[in-house]
């Protein structure tokens, strides 16, 4: 029971009546951005031995 009591706001005495500024909150950490795509322009890279396969391969 005693844990309760220590979440609930004690009250406080103020006695000013000037309202306090709150707190500003710093914006958040912008996550990174994954890189965009190329333009569809460009030629895409072509991989020199994508099309030909070696003679170990083909004996098998």
């Amino acid at each position: 029971m005693t844990r309760l009591t220590l979440l609930l706001p004690l009250p406080t005495l103020n006695t000013d009546s000037v309202p306090t500024d709150p707190v500003p909150i710093p914006d958040p950490i912008p996550r990174p951005q994954p890189m965009p795509d190329p333009p569809p322009d460009e030629e895409p890279i072509k991989l020199s031995h994508h099309g030909r396969r070696s003679a170990r391969i083909r004996a098998c």
